[in-house]
């Protein structure tokens, strides 16, 4: 009784003996996890780095790989099925889950790594070239400007040379001076200057315009009546043609000479202060006296003011053409 007792315990003995040293096989799974773990992290941040420089074509290719990654890892995490209590029917599953660790832990890191390493490469290849070909545009940006400038330069010192030369006159100093006042290359200073001197030979040009106005108009009332042949006209025929061969006309008067006189001098006075031949002080005092009392008497007739409108000395508008040349010269020396 007392073997068969014994015989009955002894097997107990080995169960807890069993029951006990069964629990020290899970104990590997952890440690393998652990493990793991760095690696999992070493190649999220190797994925993480070949993301950033990589391409957006390899880009999304590394982020589905990353997606199946944590996919994995969460299955093997949430999924590990607890030790059962035989430890014969616990290795099974265990060797299962190691296999698909080392699925898992062992995907084509290597081509990732190359893969990306080679797109680093050509990025950094194209990024090369990039700055080559932005730095060979600014040359060319910078050729361009230069070259602008230097047109620029030579058209301004062309005006500036057309303004200077005696040949040409106040019409043609006031487009040089527009011209001049509308270039970009010219500073705040000079940019002032010059619309100052376009204001000036525009209000010039209008007040040579208007005094050549006035004088033709004084030139237009100074026209000498037409005399009219004395010999009578005849039907015959050879009688008109000696009529009209052998004309006598009443001769002019006095005052009618006098007229046609001042009114080829007004004339004359009005072409030629267009091409800056101006008439002589004492001449032109006398021009305008005589004006003067003309319109006297035609006031005095008509009872209606006439103004002479012509200007006491062209003086001022010699000395005002001579500045704009003047400022001319002086750019042309700084140039």
């Amino acid at each position: 009784m007392n073997s068969d007792k014994e015989a009955e315990k002894k097997p107990d003995l080995t169960e807890s003996a069993a029951d006990i040293e069964a629990p020290a096989a899970p104990e590997e799974g952890p440690k393998k996890y652990s493990i793991r773990l760095p690696v999992f992290l070493l190649l999220v941040i190797l994925l993480v780095a070949g993301y950033i420089l990589a391409p957006q074509q390899l880009k999304d290719e590394l982020v589905n790989r990353v997606g199946a990654l944590i996919q994995a890892e969460r299955e093997i995490a949430f999924n590990k099925p607890e030790p059962a209590a035989s430890p014969v029917a616990e290795p099974e599953p265990r060797m299962g889950r190691q296999e698909t660790a080392i699925e898992i832990e062992q995907p084509e890191t290597p081509s990732i790594i190359a893969a990306s390493s080679d797109e680093v490469s050509r990025m950094l290849a194209a990024m090369e070239s990039l700055q080559s070909e932005l730095k060979s545009l600014r040359q060319e940006q910078q050729t361009i400007q230069q070259t602008q400038l230097s047109l620029q330069k030579m058209q301004l010192r062309t005006r500036l040379r057309w303004i200077t030369n005696a040949a040409n006159h106040l019409p043609q100093l006031q487009l040089a001076w527009e011209e001049i006042a509308l270039m970009p290359s010219l500073s705040s200073d000079e940019h002032a200057a010059a619309q100052k001197m376009l204001a000036l030979a525009q209000q010039r040009l209008q007040n040579l315009r208007n005094w050549q106005q006035s004088l033709q108009s004084h030139a237009d009332s100074l026209t000498t009546p037409e005399h009219v042949n004395i010999i009578p006209e005849y039907e015959t025929p050879w009688l008109s043609w000696i009529r009209n061969y052998f004309s006598i006309k009443a001769a002019s008067t006095t005052e009618q000479q006098q007229d046609e006189q001042l009114r080829r001098q007004l004339l004359d006075i009005s072409r030629n202060i267009e091409l800056e031949q101006w008439p002589d002080g004492k001449s032109w005092q006398q021009l305008r006296a005589t004006l003067q009392l003309r319109l006297a008497r035609a006031a005095a007739d008509s009872r209606e003011a006439v103004e002479l409108a012509l200007p006491e000395s062209f003086d001022p508008l010699k000395a005002d053409i001579g500045q704009l040349r003047q400022t001319a010269a002086t750019w042309l020396e700084d140039l």
